[in-house]
């Protein structure tokens, strides 16, 4: 995976931000990774339950990060 380099603004953006601030952006980032990753499974297993869906996510996102 080829990562882009980041605008002048946003790296300058980045450059003012508090860790706080960098923290909130994190937490926003992850937060829509998961309800996309959510919203994958339930179209691709439309049989599988709410349950089963925070299941699967918990578990992808466990592997992840190892």
């Amino acid at each position: 995976m080829t990562l882009e380099p980041l605008h002048p603004i946003q790296a300058q953006r980045l450059s003012t931000m508090s860790a706080a601030e960098k923290w909130e952006v994190a937490k926003g980032l992850l937060r829509t990774a998961r309800q996309t990753r959510r919203a994958g499974l339930a179209l691709r297993h439309p049989d599988w339950s709410a349950e089963r869906i925070e299941q699967e996510l918990a578990r992808e996102l466990a592997r992840a990060r190892t």
